[in-house]
C-alpha cells in the first residue's frame, strides 16, 4: 500500500497523517500534539490511523487490517 492510499483511507474516518522526513505523524483533523501518534511503517501508520477512529465511521472491511509479505 503507497502513502497516498494510507492518506486517503484514514481521511474518510477524520484522521489526517503527515511525513516528515522518515517519520509519519497520525493524528485527528484539527487534534493537538498530545494526541498525535509517531511511526516509520506506513503499515504500523495506518493500524493506528484506524485504532483512533470511532468504530462507527468505519467501513467493516476495514476493521482487519492485515501485514502485507
Amino acid at each position: 500500500m503507497k502513502y497516498r492510499e494510507v492518506q486517503e483511507r484514514l481521511r474518510a474516518v477524520g484522521v489526517a497523517i503527515s511525513k516528515r522526513g522518515g517519520v509519519i505523524r497520525v493524528n485527528y483533523f484539527g487534534g493537538f500534539e498530545g494526541s498525535a501518534k509517531y511511526t516509520t511503517d506506513l503499515q504500523e501508520a495506518l493500524a493506528l490511523g484506524l485504532a483512533m477512529a470511532r468504530p462507527e465511521h468505519l467501513p467493516k472491511i476495514w476493521l482487519s487490517v492485515r501485514p502485507t509479505d
